[in-house]
């Protein structure tokens, strides 16, 4: 393996995408029941309301309060007791029969559809950044705690990815509906918190490794939100935040609790554990000694 070879690691929603895609995997699943004469309407709005409620019981009643917080440890620790929060709502996903009967094949393509359509936007310069690394002999690929793997490959592949080469750690729904967690998962459970996520980054790395007989040069884990904590702070590697400006919940999360966090054109060789941030793919792209 080239000594130079880097690795990169993308969160899905926020990341790739410029805002949440669950509401319109939820919206898209809802039309496809409905066109088999099946409202499930009802089904959809207790689902987001009552997760809604528990994670809003979760913050009021979690101690120490967000205020007093003030370490990353701490902080890590908040974000993998969401678990029974985030995995109540999955199995409230799979009991409901929302997902019963929609094909894979249906996901990549309303994917594909959803990008074409403006449902779902790409971030600024991915594609550009996707070329870049390929042509330089790194590798990348994408953990997510999204409910459909092969809704994230149809995305992929009308924002200009061969998908089929990609490598996509993330959730996805059975023929019954029912939410399976990826087979780097133990059980197949779900991957639904911080935790899970720094698992599948580390189970693909070592997949990596494995193949390419050799470390990298560098790690890069890009991502915007609280479930992408640990895998951007973990050390040996390099985390960007993907952030509109300094104001982000994320941002404000890592400055509380004393993670100093810098714009990404200020990066240079050697500070591999140091966290970042950037507007978009673009940003990242004008960092040469961050890109190959």
């Amino acid at each position: 393996m080239s000594s130079q070879r880097r690795a990169f690691v993308l969160d899905f929603d926020g990341t790739i995408t410029t805002k949440d895609t669950i509401s319109t995997l939820l919206n898209f699943a809802l039309s496809t029941q409905a066109s088999n004469k099946q409202d499930l309407t009802a089904a959809r709005d207790e689902i987001v309301a009552k997760y809604g409620k528990d994670y809003s019981k979760h913050v009021k009643d979690y101690r120490p309060v967000k205020e007093e917080r003030r370490t990353l440890a701490r902080e890590i620790e908040y974000y993998r007791c969401l678990h029974d929060v985030e995995t109540r709502s999955f199995e409230r996903v799979s009991n409901s029969g929302l997902f019963g009967g929609i094909s894979s094949r249906e996901w990549e393509v309303f994917g594909s559809h959803a990008v074409k359509t403006g449902e779902v936007v790409i971030r600024g310069g991915f594609g550009d950044f996707v070329e870049r690394v390929n042509m330089s002999g790194g590798i990348w690929g994408v953990v997510s705690v999204n409910f459909s793997s092969h809704f994230i490959r149809g995305v992929l592949v009308s924002a200009g990815v061969d998908a089929s080469k990609v490598e996509v750690i993330a959730n996805h729904p059975d023929e019954n509906g029912i939410l399976l967690g990826p087979e780097t998962q133990e059980n197949r459970s779900v991957i639904a918190t911080s935790d899970a996520k720094l698992a599948s980054m580390k189970a693909m790395l070592n997949s990596w490794r494995s193949k390419a007989g050799g470390n990298f040069s560098k790690v890069v884990y890009v991502g915007d939100s609280g479930t992408d904590v640990e895998c951007l702070t973990i050390e040996g590697t390099t985390g960007i935040v993907i952030a509109e400006d300094k104001d982000s919940s994320l941002m404000e999360t890592l400055d509380r609790v004393g993670v100093d966090v810098k714009h990404v054109d200020v990066y240079r060789d050697g500070q591999e554990s140091r966290v970042y941030w950037a507007r978009d793919f673009r940003e990242i792209l004008e960092n040469s000694f961050l890109m190959p």
